[in-house]
């Protein structure tokens, strides 16, 4: 087996779950598995496991291992293994050897050090012994090069087994986290900007698998928008094992009969609270006890302290806040980091713009919301809201898919206000045991 066929998985606050470490093991090296095999399909010859401590995968090409267990939470990095027969002189060669490709391929280090993990006494020597020699070895080839062993530019990695054993020089960085399913699921608003699809991949790093809902503006915005919520949603459905639906809500002439009925002062915490309910309608059809919105303290008038309590008035679930305490930089640099940024800036409109007043109440009174809302049919409102909703049906194929742009073709012409998706009684969005 070649070093381009197996790799060491690191993890670490899986580490740290005491006697039910093995669960979260289990559940991360399936996860893993999962994401190989939707990049590549069934792999027979992909073998994930737990060797003393470690996990290790055998048996995946190096351009399907990056892009896929990078994205997969709880792995906290990889590196790409060097298998050599376990016995002193192959130990050595092999870490050269080892140091060498590095060396091709990055550069001679300024410094390095040799960590010998062994878990076996397969050899006489102990670890501290093998990294004098191994390390001597080096030098020999590089006179001058320094051992540096708090600091080093370089550590060479030595795992030794009982017949046959690992040398890494590489470190590939992980999302980190825990396992995606270790925790309850949640849903995700899902509003095309920056903050939403950080917020949903925040949750996914904390364990939750994360289903979407989309309060699209039409008839009185373009196919733009979802188009985009769609793009995103497929981004953020690569960081958990089983893509999750978008349902989406015909949201615009619900804005319309709000606002030409209430304070314009109010009308975006008028729509959010409706949001809630809604979401929080369809979160019970899915066996969800928490939404996912990508607010932040302060960042705009809606989000206040004084309007998030306000607005949370309104919701039957727990809402999670992910980015609360996150300014606007903080979320820019998330987006890049998960790969969603690009998308994100996209021209679209966001719903909550539509019918807005250009100077919003920044600490509403609940005793006047409340009454605002007996200008119009609450309930009659949600209840239509959910007749008009349906699951996505493209947001699991690829964004070049010809059916999902014939579906996207479909969208141009004037009926874009009562796009053909599925039923949300559809068994995609029941619980699951």
């Amino acid at each position: 087996m070649s070093i381009t066929q197996a790799y060491l998985l690191r993890y670490h606050e899986v580490a740290l779950k005491g006697q039910n470490r093995g669960k979260f093991e289990d559940l991360m090296m399936r996860n893993a598995r999962k994401a190989v095999e939707l990049i590549a399909g069934k792999q027979p010859e992909l073998k994930i496991l737990r060797s003393h401590g470690r996990v290790l995968a055998f048996g995946v090409a190096p351009e399907i291992a990056a892009q896929a267990f990078t994205k997969v939470f709880g792995i906290t990095g990889l590196s790409p293994l060097r298998i050599v027969e376990t016995s002193t002189p192959a130990l050595i060669d092999g870490a050269v050897a080892e140091f060498e490709a590095y060396v091709a391929r990055a550069g001679l280090p300024s410094s390095f050090r040799v960590t010998t993990r062994r878990s076996e006494k397969a050899v006489p020597e102990t670890s501290e012994e093998l990294n004098r020699r191994i390390g001597s070895a080096i030098q020999a080839r590089h006179p001058g090069l320094r051992v540096e062993l708090k600091s080093p530019a370089l550590t060479l990695g030595v795992e030794i087994r009982d017949e046959r054993s690992f040398i890494w020089s590489e470190r590939i960085s992980g999302a980190g986290g825990l396992p995606v399913g270790c925790n309850s699921p949640v849903l995700a608003l899902m509003s095309g900007g920056l903050d939403s699809p950080v917020a949903a991949i925040r949750m996914l790093r904390r364990g939750c698998p994360v289903s979407f809902i989309h309060f699209s503006g039409e008839p009185f915005v373009g196919p733009a928008p979802l188009e985009k919520v769609e793009d995103l949603v497929r981004l953020v459905n690569r960081y958990q094992p089983a893509a999750k639906p978008l349902v989406v809500v015909p949201f615009g002439k619900i804005q319309e009969e709000i606002a030409l009925a209430t304070n314009p002062k109010l009308r975006t915490i008028l729509y959010r609270r409706m949001m809630f309910r809604i979401a929080g309608r369809v979160a019970q059809t899915q066996g969800i006890q928490a939404l996912v919105t990508g607010e932040s303290m302060g960042q705009v008038a809606s989000q206040t302290l004084d309007n998030l309590s306000v607005i949370n008035r309104a919701s039957p679930h727990v809402v999670l806040r992910p980015l609360l305490g996150m300014d606007k930089d903080e979320i820019i640099g998330e987006a890049k980091r998960w790969g969603t940024f690009e998308t994100s800036i996209r021209p679209g409109i966001d719903c909550c713009t539509l019918f807005s007043d250009r100077h919003p109440a920044i600490r509403a009174n609940p005793h006047i919301v409340e009454e605002q809302e007996r200008c119009f049919d609450v309930e009659a409102l949600v209840e239509r809201a959910l007749a008009l909703s349906g699951i996505d049906p493209i947001v699991n194929r690829p964004a070049v898919d010809p059916a999902a742009a014939a579906v996207r073709e479909s969208r141009s012409g004037s009926d874009r206000g009562t796009p053909s998706f599925s039923p949300i009684s559809s068994p995609e969005l029941q619980p699951t045991s």
